[in-house]
């Protein structure tokens, strides 16, 4: 399986990054989270330091993917700001240190208030980061950097400026990476992460292959789509091999009948009661005339 993609551009791109940040686009799917996440897991197991974030807001579906937590709507940064709110109460703003404590200097920030208006709101106080610490993007889905949504437009001249690594299985993909990994062949983004983990010889334990595991079956619609191949199954074997926990749910039997392009799924519903005749003897009445 390692041998069906070239990660090697990518391989030399990790070896200078210390500091990765993943980041995902506005529209989610399990599959995307999981393969997001199954990527930075291992990349930290590795030895980088790795960060996660998403515009869109993470919401219960996502809950039973390992690390999930994790995931943050802005882009950690190392600058701490504070910025404050000013209006036509404030007269002026002065600041000094205080040094008393030789230990314990402080900043203070002195926001004087003109008369008739209340004293100054703590409220108006914001506490924010910037300036990314990240040397390196990994954008897991995203078919452009405008699909990122929030994240890009709030940090549009860091994403411009930035190495970017753009991993896709989207044929449509607008390649606006430095790197592009783009593989419109493989059946879900967990499967292609499984391919990049596997090639490069990066870490997977029992929780990144049971992400990887959940994102092949949501990603494949229970491995019912017809880009479903051998490859797959391999991505499947790997995470088992890894101790990889099988995800919940019993499986819907289907048959591969295509109708308009389409597999249609053969439901057995075991619960429904037979009629009550079902139970009476059966009499056959044969015809004796010849």
């Amino acid at each position: 399986m390692k041998d069906l993609y070239d990660f090697a551009p990518l391989q030399e791109a990790l070896a200078s990054a210390q500091n990765l940040a993943i980041v995902l686009p506005k529209r989610l799917t399990k599959d995307k989270v999981a393969a997001a996440l199954s990527l930075s897991l291992s990349l930290q197991k590795s030895g980088k330091k790795v960060s996660i974030s998403s515009s869109a807001p993470i919401t219960v579906e996502f809950s039973s993917l390992i690390g999930v937590n994790k995931i943050k709507e802005k882009i950690a940064g190392k600058d701490f700001v504070i910025s404050v709110r000013l209006d036509e109460s404030v007269e002026r703003i002065r600041y000094n240190m205080d040094e008393s404590d030789k230990n314990n200097k402080k900043l203070n920030l002195i926001i004087q208030t003109k008369d008739g208006f209340a004293p100054f709101s703590p409220e108006k106080v914001i506490y924010s980061q910037a300036g990314s610490m990240a040397d390196s993007f990994l954008s897991v889905g995203a078919s452009s950097k405008e699909d990122l949504g929030k994240i890009y437009f709030d940090n549009k001249e860091l994403f411009d400026k930035a190495d970017i690594v753009n991993i896709d299985v989207n044929s449509e993909n607008q390649r606006f990476g430095k790197l592009n990994l783009i593989n419109s062949e493989m059946s879900s983004y967990s499967e292609f992460i499984a391919l990049l983990l596997d090639s490069l010889k990066l870490p997977l334990d029992e929780d990144i292959a049971t992400n990887l595991l959940l994102g092949i079956k949501e990603g494949t619609d229970n491995f019912s789509l017809e880009k479903s191949s051998a490859t797959t199954f391999e991505a499947v074997a790997f995470c088992l091999r890894a101790g990889g926990r099988k995800p919940r749910g019993e499986q819907i039997p289907f048959k591969k009948e295509k109708q308009r392009g389409k597999i249609i799924k053969e439901e057995t519903n075991f619960s429904k009661k037979p009629s009550p005749d079902w139970f009476k003897p059966k009499i056959y009445k044969g015809n004796t005339r010849i």
